[in-house]
């Protein structure tokens, strides 16, 4: 390697190295080439040792962490995450397509929760699902499927019905909220900015809604919506100031 490459090199990385990368919405299923993908992709990221990795939620189509449940890739996921912790930051908020993941693959992350998350107790990372207040339907259905008694029937039945009643799940979810889904809830985001303000936090970002939006309410700190990689196929960076700059596939910042 010449002295030019070397240098490039070490800029590439110094560069990436204070800085974490956010996925929001990949929406996996299992035996695809998306699948393939993205796990191609994380390497990728990785490789270029950034501060930490951040999943904002719905990574995958449907996730009930129960045993009778999980599927191969599932299991790829949280062994590529152990694998990596040492390396970096690794956090995960669940998406409202994913369950129980916090109480059973908490070894797998950094930290996990599946409400929101403070990062060093300036940035609020979060899915975005719940900040709809008028979407009453899918909050409803939020609170009967997260709780100890669902838990315990999914259990129960993981070998009979509980396939089907997955699949049921993953249609409900499907439609339960999607006509909220369609558009930005820009006055629920603004009212959840200023309750940040008063609490430090200096940027907000959220997945959920599937398209990219960054806007800044008229009080309160920035807030940034992540396009779904499920569609885009998009990452962002997140720096220390909370910037957030979405990353185009393929393509890296210019340094």
């Amino acid at each position: 390697m010449n002295r030019s490459s070397g240098r490039r090199m070490e800029t590439q990385m110094n560069f990436w190295h204070d800085k974490y990368i956010l996925i929001a919405d990949s929406h996996l299923e299992g035996g695809t080439e998306k699948a393939s993908r993205f796990f191609r992709m994380l390497d990728t990221l990785a490789a270029r040792k950034p501060a930490g990795i951040i999943f904002l939620g719905d990574i995958f189509e449907l996730w009930i962490a129960l045993d009778g449940y999980e599927i191969p890739e599932q299991t790829h996921f949280t062994n590529w995450c152990r694998a990596h912790l040492n390396e970096m930051e690794i956090g995960f908020i669940e998406g409202n397509h994913e369950f129980f993941v916090s109480a059973t693959h908490a070894d797998a992350f950094s930290w996990i929760t599946d409400r929101y998350h403070d990062l060093h107790g300036t940035v609020r990372l979060m899915h975005g699902d719940t900040v709809n207040r008028r979407d009453w339907k899918y909050l409803l259905l939020r609170r009967a499927i997260r709780n100890a008694f669902t838990k315990f029937l999914l259990i129960l039945f993981a070998r009979t019905i509980g396939p089907a009643v997955a699949d049921r799940i993953r249609l409900s979810l499907k439609t339960s909220n999607m006509a909220h889904k369609k558009y930005l809830p820009r006055k629920e985001l603004e009212s959840c900015a200023g309750q940040c303000a008063a609490q430090g936090i200096v940027s907000l970002a959220a997945g959920h809604f599937h398209a990219w939006n960054q806007f800044n309410p008229p009080a309160g700190p920035p807030v940034t919506i992540l396009p779904a990689w499920d569609n885009e196929k998009s990452v962002a960076l997140l720096d220390c100031t909370g910037n957030v700059v979405l990353l185009p596939p393929g393509e890296s910042p210019s340094l």
